[in-house]
């Protein structure tokens, strides 16, 4: 038994005298009780608390409710919760039905020694909370589960999306390896950029006749100069600046 698991037990016996003895019982070990005095308060009980039992005891032979109806009708409402019956040997066909029907997970005979009795309900309370356990390692993973669906799902839209970028880049690496489109080459790179100085207004029309001038004065003495190395003649063609 965890010593952080703070254990509540429902104690349900007509004998009053019994019930609040079974509770000091328990008290003994640190256990929290709650008696009551028949299965229909005791019905009751368990659906009122905010904090569930970890385990209920109840006693067979009762007025208007036996032990074990009583504990069937509370696994409805507490299925997780232990349940004890107790009883004498001269109902053990009755706690045969209830063990059967999964009514209750354990039968303390009457009379009982102290401490068998404790360490029965010790036994009952580790049984509660391994069941605690299993049921919030299960929480954990469904929500683990849940995120990790997420998460690949993410990263799916991750992966589809850097796809394309690849996609994009090796198409746009492919057009420039194959070259420009022929008419792109065979354009005028001196009128493309009197064009672009044009559109941006930084030269106006005389400037630019000059930039023309300047442009055949160079090619003519590159041609000289071509001409003279081969041995022919090239007229100097010098135009007005």
């Amino acid at each position: 038994m965890a010593e952080t698991h703070r254990h509540r037990v429902l104690i349900v016996d007509d004998e009053e005298q019994i019930g609040k003895s079974i509770g000091r019982l328990l008290k003994g070990i640190g256990v929290e009780t709650t008696y009551q005095k028949s299965g229909v308060l005791g019905i009751e009980t368990i659906g009122k608390t905010a904090q569930p039992f970890s385990l209920i005891i109840s006693d067979q032979r009762m007025p208007g409710m036996t032990g074990a109806l009583f504990l069937e009708q509370a696994k409805r409402i507490a299925p997780d919760t232990i349940r004890f019956l107790i009883t004498g040997y001269a109902d053990m066909e009755a706690v045969i039905n209830a063990v059967n029907r999964g009514s209750i997970h354990r039968f303390i005979a009457k009379p009982w020694n102290n401490d068998d009795f404790l360490e029965k309900i010790r036994y009952g309370l580790a049984q509660y909370e391994v069941i605690m356990e299993n049921q919030r390692l299960f929480k954990l993973a469904k929500e683990q589960s849940v995120k990790l669906y997420a998460l690949n799902l993410q990263l799916n839209k991750n992966a589809d999306h850097q796809k394309k970028i690849l996609e994009k880049l090796d198409s746009e690496i492919t057009h420039l390896m194959n070259g420009p489109h022929p008419s792109e080459a065979l354009t005028d790179p001196v009128e493309s950029v009197t064009a672009l100085l044009k559109e941006k207004n930084l030269l106006n029309a005389q400037a630019i006749d000059g930039f023309y001038k300047v442009i055949l004065n160079e090619l003519a003495r590159q041609f000289q100069e071509i001409a003279h190395r081969n041995g022919l003649e090239f007229p100097a063609l010098l135009l007005d600046q």
